[in-house]
This record gives structure tokens, C-alpha cells and sequence, in this order.
């Protein structure tokens, strides 16, 4: 027994099946998370070492090079990046996305384990860690008060992070500004030397000083005692009466030294700008919240607000607690104007059905297949592990008028049965029998194009993959809808009688019958003889060819921008200046921004940029806007004015961009690396290729990762004067460490909690380059001044080193303006890269989302071949002809004539969406001509010739193809027009896209085909003419 009848004959069995899909779809959507766009793994590696007081240079060759032969043996290596930083190695691996990358992290590891006994002893051991893009910050909170840094870094780290920590769905806390704790021991430079004691020497003394050591067990009779020597300092005052041996006998420490309960020497500061209230605070604590993989935003974020009440009442008077930014909130809006467009296509969908079927039975028949279908969809999203996302919700919105074109088939077959006299039964059961292959065919043909799309292994079919299989799964449950609820509900409550229709159906049906009469004698002028038919096949070749020269004028880019509505603004000042004179500068910076309306806040970390980017003369400054509904202009048009207005000041170089958390792998949209073998050279290509780039219309923000570093201060030991000191280079390396930076190697305890103890000299002692020859250097011999023993050279080193593939490189970064395109920027570079001359072996590549565009063009076009093959291949097996599925797939060209048209008139640019969109379109477009064909065919076998069954085919099918066309259309409405501010600049391109190309296609399709079937079928055949011509095909 078929489905259909088995859902006609046992209406309530099936009922209840249908019920329970319902109900775990309902279940599995609340058990979805919420995200804004699909998890994307991306298989990287990092290993950072820690190598305090090394400069760049001495990075590179004794931690950073020796890594990178370490790890270049492991498998499936795509790319390693190295940066030589003052005091860190950080080595980048990116895999092959193949890889596992928890196998990738223990192979990393197992062989840096292999080479630690090559690398400096006084290292920080490496840290190797997978990078997960999924674990990105989405609550900033600022704590500020009448507290002092100290207090409130104590606040953040003691209290609140943990608290944080505890929220289902966080990673981690980053903590940036205040002050953290330390116990600093200070001598002045005098006092070492009169005193003949190195601060290594003293750092020493009061690590064995300050320790606890079990001592074992003792038994006596039943009895057993531990013992254990107590050591540890109870009090900073303990500490200053502690005896120190000196030249001239042992003194307190206190008498020598200056010993303080203090704070680490801050490097970072954090400082907060209220533009609504027009408030400054300089004194603030930022915490971020960093999602896990695996965490729900939306959740998240609503436990952070419940949290924070709690929090506020147990903080001192005075300290305040703030949430700035809270990703959550685009990400619910995203969600909930992309569930708008879904709910408002439905009604349009709706409002058609009940147009051309004017009847609220049949109209309900047929639009109770779309919340079927969508509410069964949650159900296998679950299962495959999907989220509720941008990209999930689009793949339903863009489905919701495919959904119903079967039910409408079926259903406009069903009433032409009724017509010819059959029960409302018998109706159901042959109206849905006869139209089964054809329905059949064209759902597979909606699906097989989405089965490249969601197997491709690269990065962008991991983004789409969600799209296209959550289509996938809509669609499978349409046909089920298509075979089970529509026949059921016809043959229960429709009419058993055709009931007199009222006056507005009547005009309806007049009306109908006029576009009917109206077509079919134009389509009689069409295939009148060969000549009309192949005009019209000439004109909308023509017309195919103009749209090629359309797509031509179009731009290219990666990913459309979303409108966040957050800024950051980067800031790099000459090299020497400090943390006051960088936030003074900046001031006049801050006036600038915040004299926009549109600006809420700006956060500013002094400082720090990244992890790479760290140093007292640099900043970034994270500015948010008030949401898009608010203001009248976009963030990146903002980012624009802020180029123009910063650009005055003097002695900054500034990066604004806006922030996209969508499509985005964290690089600059333009990024390449210039690869090379001499620092010199690259350094001469380097400023040659910057001249002829910076002029680039629409190339913003060029930069590039060489610069001139800080000054630097070399000593080159003596050795001969060393050994006659009785020291060596190390005693000369740490005492200079000791004297700039301090020793660490032991802590005071109080509360449970530990504290560094720092042993360095005052400020005053090496408070200028000069000082640094006139430190003491202490040995066994007696004292010593360094520039007895060495060199004290002034040079100038590298910032930082850059290697890609264990080669010199200089990465070039840049960013498109708005009203740019990546793919137009990326064509100019490339065309000022190819007039650079190079020697052998320099050579550029390309990275960023220039990188992924052009391997994405690749990806989709590669999944456009394979989805049209597969559909012809499907089709030519179901109509068991080679040259009927040849015809059908005519369409998709006439297709294109509406995309690349749409897409013009529109402005929207030529991106992986619209590729997207397109391949799309392959498994649509068909579905017309599959109707047309597959009814003429039963008409030819009926003994008809092939113009006769062309003129009843098409205009019988106009109605059905007309109701499906304006359902999809009219159901992807809402994306084309943009409706709903958060998100849209993704669904627009894919609205746009899809509906140009229906609407077109639509139209031509209705001629184009059958002047195709009546030139391939030349005269009029008898049935069995036209059988065997078919067969011999």
C-alpha cells in the first residue's frame, strides 16, 4: 500500500505519527542552542615560550627556530607562522582541515618535549594549545570604584572571576587594567656596591629563607609526631628584620633595601568613557567573558544578568559593576529578525495560496505543510548536532516556498480530479498517485544540489553545511507533507461536491482562465514552426550573454559585512613613548570619537593590542555604537569618518575597522606575506611595494608587520676580564636582569594566597642608558662596575621577527573601505604585486579572507558543476531520456539572466552568499520545466501530437507553476527587502539572488521550454513515432 493511500484509508494512525514528529521537533528546538553563525573547526596549534629579558633577535635563533625544526615533522602541516617578540616565541601551526586536531596537539607537544634540553634553561616551559575560534569574548564588564588599582585588580581576581568562572557556557575571564600585588625589595646601586652584595646573591638568601620543609615521622610508643620547619615569612615586617650577610657582617633588610608591600610595574592600563553620561573613568578593571566551544551566548549572558544583582550587594560601598558589551544581544536580534522573515514569509506564502486557491479549506491544507515541515526540522538539527544560527534559520527561510510547491502539485491535481467527477477519496488517491514521479523528481533535484555543498571538506563547507542540510531536511519532510497530510486532509474536508463558488472566487477563476487563454495563444505563436521557436531560443540566449556581460560590471567579495556596530580602533605612537605620554595623546583621540551622537562607550586598553602586539606605545581603543535602529549611518560609513578625523594627528598611526564576527578568521581582510631570504632585501621590496599599494582607491588601513624596534642596549661581555673577575656571562646576564626587570623566585604567603617578591634596584639606579655602565657586578674577587667587563653598546633592534614556512617574511595587511569590494582591492594588489621586481625566491602568498574568497570561488564553482551534474544525472534516470533532462536544465541559465540582473539593479556584490544562492537555484528553476514536460509527455502517450500537447501541458500547469513561483518568491521577500536590521546583510544577497532568478526564470521558462521540445520533436508524430524516437535517444 502507497503512503498516500495508507494516509487516506487510516487518517488518525497517520495523524498521530505526524503529532509525534511535532512534538520532538518542538522539544529538540528548545534544546537547541542559540548562536550567531555555525561552529567552524579550524585544526591550529600554538606554542608560546616565555623567555623573560631576550630580545627579538635572540628569540629567533635560540627558542624560535629550534621550534619550528621541531614541529615541521608533524603531518599535515598547511602553514607554520612564527613571531620573534621582546621576551616570547609564538609559533602558529595550521593543519590541513582533515587533521584531528587533538591528534595534532600531542604530536606538537611529544616534539617540543623532545628538544627542551636545547633550549635556554631559563625559559618558561612552552605552552602548546589548539585554538578554538568558538571560544571568543562575548560579555565585557568594567569594575570601577574609590578603590586603588591594587584593590580592584584584588576585587576582579579574588572574587569576580572565579564567580564568572562558574557560569555554564564560560571558558574563561581575561583580566586587564589594575595593578597586581607584589612584594618589592629595592636597593639603590650605592648600596650593593658598598655593601659588596649582588642582588642575585640576595634573591638566593631570601628564597632560603622563606620556606616550609617537612622534616618526616617520628614514632614514639603508639604515638606518631610529623615534623616540619615553619620558614615562611608571617609579615612584611619579619621580612625587614631578617639578617643578610654582608662584606661588613649581617644587617637587617630593612636597613639596606627598601622593602614595601607594593604593585608589579603596570605595562597595561584600561580606562572607560560613558558617552551617553558623558563620564570618564581612568580607574577601571575590565573583565571579558570568553565562551566556551560548546556554550550557549544567549544563555550565557542571561546568567551573567542574574548574577549581577548578587554580585553588586556583595562588592564594598562605592565599587560599581557594569556590563558594556553584550555579543548576545546582536545574536538574539540576528535570531529573531531572521525568525521575522520566516514568520512573515509563511503569511505571504499564506495570503498566495488563498489567492489563486480562494478557498480557506484548501488554502489550509496546503500551508499546514510549512510549519510541519520547519517544526520536524528541529528535530534531525538536534540529532546532527546543529544550533539555532544565522545560517540554520536562513537554510529554513529560504525553504519555506519550496515547501509548499509539492503540496500545491498535488493538491491542484487533486482538484482536477474532483473536476473530472471522482470522490473527494478517490480524488486524494489518484490526483496524488499521478503526480508522484514528478514530485518525486523535483524535490531530488532541491536536494542533490545541496549534497556538494554540504560534503565539501574546505572551510566554507563548513560554514554552509548547516545551511544546506538543514534545506535538506526541510525538504524531505515537505514530501512527506506532500504524500501524508495533503492527501489526508483532501479527502476528509474537502467539499465531496463542487459547492457554488462566491463572487470574488468566480472573478478569481475568470481571471485565471484569461492568463490561461492569454498564454496559451502566445505559446502558439512560439512553436507556430521551427523559425518562431528557435527566435525565442535566440532572443533568450541573447539575453543570457547580456547577463554575462552584467555579471562582468559586478564586484567580488568574501563575505558580506555585518552592521555590529563595534569599532576598534588600534593606535601605534613612536617608539619611547611611555604609558602617560601614549594616554595623553590619546586624549585628543577620545575627544574626536566620542563627538559622535552614535558612540555609547569606548573602552581604551593602553598597552596591549594582542598577544603579538603589546608595548607602552601602543592602544586600542574598543568603541561601541548604539544599535543600527538608533542611527542613520552604518559602522563601516563611521569607520570612514573616523579615517578622515584621526588622520590630523600628529605622530599616530591608527587601524580603525569594524568588528565582524561572522566569515571572518580573525586576519585583515588583505593579508600576504613576502617571503624572502635577506632582511635587507625584504626590507627594499618591502618599501617599494608599500608606495605603490598606498594609493590603491578603497586599500585602507596598510600596514605592515616591519617596523624599527625600540633602542636597545647590548653589552658585549670581555671574557678575559670576566674570568679574571672570577665570573662569567651568565653572572653578568642576571645581574643586569636583576637590576631592570627583578628576580622572582620566591613568594610571601598571606591569606592563602601568594605574592611575588621582587629584588631589584630603585629607579633612580638605572633610570637612563647610561646608569646601566655603572652597575655593581658582585663576585667571590670583590665588586666590580659592568662597563669594566663589558661593552655597553646604544643599537636599535627588531620589534619583532616574522617567519611563514621557517622563511624571513613580512606580512602586509590592509582593510576595504566601505563602498569597496575585497575582490576589486585584491585584483589591484595583485596587479602592483606582478609590476614589482623580485629577485629569484622572493615570492608573495596570500592569506586572510583574500585566501579563502578565491579557494571558496573555487569550492562553489566546483559544487555549481557537480550539483548540475548530479541533477541531470538524477533527472535522466526518472524520465529515462538524455535529452529531456538536457531541456530541463535550460532553465538554470535563464536563470542567471534574473540573478545577474537582480544583483545589478541592487547593488548587491558577487560573495560565497550569492554563489550560494545560485547552486541554490539549480534544484528550483528545474522544477517548472519538470511539470511542463512531465504532463506532455502523458498527453503525447495519450496520442496526441507534440504542439497539441504543449498548448494543453503548459496552460494547464500555468496555475500550479505561477502559485509555487510567487510562493518562493514572495516567501524569500522579506530577505531581498532587508526587513530587520541585525543580520541582514547576509540574508539580503541570498533574498535578492534567489528571487530575481525565480521571477526570470519563471517567465522565460514558460516559453523557452516548450520552443526547445517542439525544435527537438521537429512534426507532428504519432504516439508510437514519438516513443520510439525517445527510446532511440
Amino acid at each position: 500500500m502507497k503512503i498516500s493511500d495508507l494516509s487516506i484509508n487510516r487518517p488518525i494512525m497517520m495523524t498521530m505519527f505526524l503529532l509525534v514528529t511535532i512534538l520532538f521537533g518542538i522539544i529538540a528546538y528548545f534544546n537547541l542552542k542559540l548562536d550567531l553563525m555555525p561552529d567552524v573547526d579550524i585544526p591550529y596549534v600554538t606554542v608560546q615560550t616565555v623567555y623573560p629579558g631576550a630580545g627579538p633577535q635572540e628569540i629567533e635563533t635560540q627558542v624560535t627556530k629550534k621550534i619550528e625544526d621541531a614541529v615541521s615533522s608533524v603531518s599535515q602541516i598547511k602553514s607554520i607562522t612564527s613571531y620573534s617578540l621582546e621576551g616570547a616565541s609564538i609559533v602558529v601551526i595550521e593543519f590541513e582541515l582533515n587533521k584531528n586536531i587533538d591528534i595534532a596537539n600531542q604530536e606538537v607537544k611529544d616534539n617540543i618535549d623532545g628538544i627542551l634540553s636545547n633550549l635556554p634553561t631559563d625559559i618558561k616551559k612552552p605552552i602548546i594549545k589548539k585554538i578554538d575560534f568558538g571560544a571568543q569574548p562575548v560579555i565585557d564588564i568594567v569594575l570601577s570604584g574609590n578603590k586603588s588599582p591594587i584593590e580592584l585588580y584584588e576585587i576582579a581576581e579574588k572574587k569576580l572571576k572565579d564567580r564568572f568562572s562558574q557560569i555554564k557556557g564560560v571558558g574563561n575571564v581575561n583580566i586587564v587594567g589594575g595593578q597586581q600585588r607584589e612584594i618589592r625589595v629595592e636597593l639603590d646601586n650605592r648600596v650593593v656596591y658598598q655593601n659588596v652584595i649582588s642582588l642575585p646573591q640576595l634573591n638566593q638568601m631570601l628564597t632560603a629563607e622563606n620556606i616550609d620543609i617537612p622534616g618526616g615521622q617520628i614514632q614514639k610508643e603508639s604515638q606518631e609526631y610529623s615534623s616540619r620547619v615553619k620558614g615562611k615569612f608571617n609579615s612584611i615586617d619579619e621580612m625587614k628584620k631578617l639578617q643578610i650577610q654582608t662584606l661588613f657582617g649581617p644587617k637587617e633588610l630593612g636597613k639596606i633595601a627598601n622593602v614595601k608591600d607594593d604593585g608589579k610595574e603596570v605595562r597595561i592600563r584600561s580606562t572607560y568613557i560613558n558617552n551617553i553620561t558623558k563620564q570618564k573613568d581612568e580607574n577601571v578593571v575590565f573583565l571579558s567573558l570568553i565562551k566556551a566551544s560548546d556554550g550557549n551566548t544567549v544563555d550565557l549572558a542571561k546568567s551573567v544578568y542574574e548574577l549581577l544583582p548578587q554580585l553588586k550587594q556583595e562588592l564594598p560601598k562605592g565599587i560599581n559593576l557594569e556590563v558594556i558589551t553584550d555579543k548576545s544581544k546582536f545574536i538574539q536580534a540576528s535570531v529573531d529578525d531572521t525568525l521575522g522573515n520566516i514568520a512573515m514569509g509563511i503569511v505571504l506564502t499564506a495570503l498566495v495560496l488563498l489567492f489563486f486557491l480562494h478557498d480557506l479549506r484548501s488554502t489550509i491544507i496546503v500551508a499546514l505543510s510549512m510549519p510541519f515541515s520547519i517544526i520536524s526540522t528541529f528535530l534531525l538539527m538536534e540529532l546532527s548536532g546543529f544550533s539555532i544560527n544565522v545560517m540554520s534559520l536562513m537554510g529554513l527561510s529560504t525553504s519555506i516556498g519550496t515547501l509548499v510547491a509539492n503540496s500545491i502539485v498535488v493538491l491542484e491535481n487533486i482538484f482536477r480530479h474532483k473536476d473530472l467527477g471522482h470522490s473527494r477519496k478517490e480524488a486524494a488517491a489518484k490526483g496524488t498517485s499521478e503526480v508522484f514521479v514528478a514530485v518525486i523528481a523535483s524535490t531530488m533535484t532541491n536536494i542533490v544540489v545541496f549534497v556538494p555543498i554540504a560534503n565539501m571538506s574546505s572551510l566554507i563547507g563548513q560554514f554552509f553545511r548547516e545551511f544546506a542540510l538543514t534545506v535538506t531536511y526541510a525538504t524531505i519532510f515537505s514530501i512527506i507533507v506532500s504524500f501524508t497530510l495533503t492527501p489526508m486532509l483532501a479527502a476528509l474536508i474537502l467539499p465531496e461536491r463542487d459547492t457554488k463558488k462566491h463572487k470574488i472566487g468566480e472573478w478569481l477563476e475568470k481571471m485565471f482562465k484569461s492568463w490561461e487563454n492569454t498564454y496559451k495563444k502566445m505559446l502558439a505563436v512560439v512553436i507556430k514552426n521551427r523559425v518562431n521557436s528557435a527566435i525565442t531560443i535566440a532572443v533568450s540566449i541573447v539575453l543570457f550573454f547580456f547577463s554575462l556581460f552584467i555579471a562582468s560590471k559586478l564586484s567580488f567579495e568574501f563575505m558580506p559585512s555585518l552592521d555590529e556596530g563595534m569599532i576598534n580602533v588600534q593606535v601605534e605612537l613612536p617608539q619611547g613613548y611611555n604609558l602617560e605620554e601614549t594616554a595623553n595623546l590619546l586624549t585628543e583621540t577620545e575627544k574626536r570619537i566620542t563627538s559622535h551622537k552614535e558612540v555609547k562607550h569606548v573602552l581604551t586598553q593602553i598597552g596591549k593590542i594582542s598577544d603579538l602586539d603589546q608595548g607602552t606605545n601602543i592602544a586600542l581603543m574598543k568603541i561601541e555604537l548604539v544599535p543600527a535602529e538608533q542611527r542613520s549611518i552604518s559602522t563601516k560609513e563611521m569607520v570612514n569618518n573616523y579615517m578622515q578625523e584621526l588622520s590630523t594627528i600628529p605622530n599616530a598611526l591608527f587601524r580603525i575597522t569594524s568588528v565582524q564576527s561572522a566569515g571572518s578568521s580573525g586576519e585583515s581582510p588583505i593579508s600576504f606575506f613576502l617571503k624572502g631570504f635577506d632582511n635587507s632585501k625584504l626590507e627594499e621590496i618591502k618599501q617599494d611595494l608599500f608606495v605603490r599599494l598606498k594609493n590603491i582607491p578603497g586599500l585602507i588601513n596598510l600596514n605592515t608587520s616591519s617596523r624599527s624596534g625600540k633602542p636597545e642596549i647590548t653589552l658585549i661581555p670581555d671574557r678575559e676580564k670576566l674570568a679574571s673577575a672570577g665570573l662569567t656571562v651568565y653572572d653578568l646576564a642576571m645581574t643586569l636582569r636583576a637590576s631592570m626587570e627583578g628576580l622572582t623566585t620566591t613568594k610571601y604567603s598571606e591569606n592563602g594566597e601568594e605574592y611575588d617578591i621582587r629584588v631589584t634596584l630603585k629607579d633612580e639606579s638605572v633610570d637612563s642608558p647610561e646608569k646601566i655602565g655603572n652597575l655593581t657586578v658582585v663576585s667571590r674577587l670583590g665588586k666590580f662596575k659592568m662597563n669594566q667587563l663589558a661593552a655597553v653598546n646604544f643599537t636599535e633592534g627588531y620589534s619583532r621577527i616574522l617567519h611563514r614556512d621557517k622563511a624571513k617574511t613580512i606580512q602586509f595587511t590592509g582593510d576595504v573601505a566601505a563602498g569597496f569590494a575585497l575582490g576589486d582591492i585584491t585584483n589591484s594588489i595583485k596587479a602592483e604585486i606582478e609590476n614589482t621586481k623580485m629577485p629569484n625566491g622572493y615570492t608573495v602568498k596570500w592569506s586572510g579572507a583574500a585566501e579563502m574568497m578565491g579557494q571558496a570561488m573555487l569550492d562553489m564553482g566546483f559544487a555549481f558543476m557537480l550539483a548540475f551534474i548530479l541533477t541531470f544525472m538524477l533527472l535522466a534516470a526518472i524520465l529515462e531520456s538524455i535529452s529531456q533532462p538536457l531541456m530541463i536544465l535550460g532553465t538554470i541559465p535563464l536563470a542567471l539572466i534574473g540573478v545577474f540582473a537582480a544583483m545589478y539593479i541592487t547593488g548587491i556584490n558577487f560573495s560565497v552568499m550569492a554563489m550560494l544562492s545560485i547552486v541554490m537555484l539549480i534544484g528550483i528553476v528545474v522544477n517548472n520545466a519538470i511539470l511542463i514536460l512531465d504532463y506532455t509527455n502523458s498527453i503525447i502517450k495519450q496520442g496526441k501530437s507534440v504542439k497539441e500537447a504543449l498548448l494543453e501541458a503548459a496552460p494547464t500547469k500555468l496555475k500550479p507553476i505561477l502559485m509555487s513561483t510567487i510562493a518562493i518568491i514572495l516567501g524569500m521577500a522579506p530577505m531581498a527587502l532587508g526587513i530587520g536590521s541585525a543580520g541582514k546583510e547576509f540574508r539580503q544577497p541570498i533574498g535578492v539572488v534567489s528571487a530575481g532568478g525565480l521571477f526570470v526564470s519563471g517567465i522565460l521558462t514558460m516559453y523557452v521550454i516548450p520552443a526547445i521540445f517542439e525544435l527537438v520533436h521537429r512534426e507532428k508524430k504519432s504516439v508510437k513515432k514519438v516513443i520510439e524516437v525517445n527510446n532511440e535517444k
